[in-house]
């Protein structure tokens, strides 16, 4: 015993900066882990999204809650999901997938989508949109479902990841705009029509909120899943600023932005704004 005493006395102390070192390290960890594989940052950049989500929204994306489980009963234990209807959901885009996207999801695989006058019918039934933005006399407006043919029939939404060719790729500084190639039937390519078609295995369909400035699964086809980053989960600061401004990237551009920010910090953040849930 007399041993263990004198050995425990003679070991050095931890110093404080030692100490200090050790918690910076940890705290380090959770935060690359959770900004890695819980939350991500996530800014709206034009107004596809709108009035749900503004530009300028600051969101907490979370990108835990749709992670691969290996059996079932995770899914009971830990806030993991599938994806669902209505979601928001923040994703790479399939032309460029350097650049995250947000919309939200409107039909799932085996959905049958149809758009008629920007009104979205899936499975043959018009989707109760009160989030959706319209002009008055569309929103209003009375549309009869359409009559679809047999389900086999009706072809899949193509995915730009695994059939390139069936899109008509523009390129352009900082962007790659897709559209579907007309099929010459049925498919319309429009905003204001669109399908039928078929969402495919492992694939969703999303549209944005603002329907008439939105470039959605309309143009580009089908999400693949694994695109997905995450559901959009809290709002968590909201600041006033222009469309796309996000494009502005040259050093006098950031350090404008970053000026105009600090003056304008308290009168064009939108108090009202911050901690929202978006829904």
């Amino acid at each position: 015993m007399k041993e263990d005493k004198n050995t425990a006395a003679e070991s050095p102390k931890k110093g404080t900066i030692r100490d200090y070192w050790e918690t910076l390290c940890l705290v380090l960890i959770f935060v690359l882990f959770a900004r890695t594989w819980v939350f991500q940052n996530s800014n709206i950049p034009s107004g596809s999204m709108k009035n749900t989500l503004l530009i300028g929204d600051r969101l907490i994306v979370n990108s835990f809650v749709y992670g691969p489980t290996l059996t079932d009963l995770e899914k009971k234990f830990l806030p993991i999901r599938d994806i669902k209807h209505g979601d928001i959901v923040v994703f790479k885009y399939p032309g460029k997938p350097e650049v995250p996207f947000i919309k939200r999801v409107i039909a799932k695989a085996g959905d049958t989508v149809y758009v008629v006058h920007q009104h979205v019918f899936v499975n043959g039934r018009e989707l109760d949109e009160p989030y959706a933005v319209l002009p008055e006399p569309i929103k209003n407006a009375k549309v009869e479902p359409p009559e679809l043919p047999p389900k086999d029939q009706i072809p899949p939404l193509p995915d730009y990841l695994k059939d390139p060719g069936a899109f008509e790729v523009e390129t352009s500084p900082g962007r790659v705009d897709l559209r579907i190639k007309s099929d010459g039937g049925g498919g319309q390519l429009f905003r204001d029509a669109f399908g039928p078609y078929v969402i495919p295995d492992g694939h969703i369909f999303v549209m944005g909120d603002n329907r008439l400035n939105s470039e959605d699964s309309r143009y580009w086809g089908a999400l693949d899943e694994k695109m997905v980053l995450g559901r959009a989960w809290l709002i968590w600061w909201s600041y006033e600023e222009g469309d796309y401004d996000y494009l502005k990237n040259s050093a006098k551009d950031v350090v404008g932005k970053i000026f105009r920010k600090v003056i304008h910090f308290f009168d064009k953040t939108r108090w009202s704004r911050m901690f929202m849930r978006p829904a």
